[in-house]
């Protein structure tokens, strides 16, 4: 899978995330997000969920990435039970890139590798105050389930939210 997302100044490329691109995703998250991860954490996500882990290139420089892992646990949207779920660790692009589709195009491919996988729904904890993060991810249908307090190393809360990936019934 290897997607072309056209935008003023060339194609971004989203496509899967390979062990050479690690050290330029730890870049972008560096650069842009206040949580940071071991190297280590990296490369152990892109082993064992690599159809989640969706990195977009332009111009040959990488510029967003998101990086899921696949949990089995209680489910958010079911009523009872537990199943497979797609935990989205880690959305990021530059902030040169931003508002024009990117983050968008990340998380549908990942969801993509979630429904390959077999994942019932996809979660994520957002911060608070990342507004253009929560709508992000309303426009693509997630619904907020919870407030965590405290969630952050800084004290902010998080917002959970989910989102079902079974087929619509109908």
């Amino acid at each position: 899978m290897q997607k072309s997302l056209a935008r003023r100044g060339g194609d971004v490329t989203i496509r899967p995330a390979t062990p050479a691109d690690v050290h330029k995703i730890i870049d972008v998250n560096l650069a842009t997000l206040p949580e940071h991860y071991s190297d280590s954490f990296f490369a152990e996500l892109l082993r064992d969920s690599p159809e989640t882990f969706i990195v977009a290139v332009l111009g040959g420089e990488t510029i967003g990435y998101v990086m899921c892992r696949i949990e089995y646990g209680f489910s958010s949207i079911r009523r009872f039970g537990l199943g497979r779920k797609g935990h989205i660790v880690s959305l990021a692009v530059l902030v040169s890139c931003r508002e024009k589709g990117v983050g968008t195009g990340l998380v549908q491919e990942a969801l993509n590798g979630m429904r390959k996988r077999g994942c019932s729904e996809a979660y994520l904890e957002v911060r608070v105050g990342n507004v253009s993060a929560v709508h992000l991810y309303e426009r693509l249908q997630f619904r907020i389930v919870s407030e965590l307090p405290g969630y952050y190393r800084d004290g902010e809360p998080a917002i959970l939210m989910s989102l079902s990936l079974e087929p619509k019934a109908g």
